[in-house]
């Protein structure tokens, strides 16, 4: 029934019209998304993003994020002893 309201629109847009359309799309989406759905995209884009970096770029971020947490996370990454009891008491 939308269909026969609205007629199919195939003009041209504007660079800022698209950019604006983008937007409002991604608005919609986000708006129907739960909560886990959002953790799950948001985690595989990060994920992306620092898949192209180095590991002094990784480390970079996380420093960004906090001073400490490279340094608690390492060890944790490693297995080495006691560090899962320093990351839970860093938590």
């Amino acid at each position: 029934m939308l269909k026969e309201i609205l007629p199919m629109t195939t003009a041209t847009l504007t660079a800022e019209q698209i950019q604006e359309l983008k937007e409002e799309f991604i608005d919609f989406k986000i708006n129907e998304m739960t909560h886990d759905e959002m953790a799950d995209w948001i985690r595989t884009v990060y994920l992306g993003e620092l898949d192209r970096c180095t590991l002094p770029e990784i480390k970079e971020e996380i420093d960004r994020y906090d001073d400490f947490l490279y340094d608690i996370l390492v060890p944790y990454v490693k297995g080495e002893e006691n560090s899962y009891e320093i990351l839970q008491e860093y938590i």
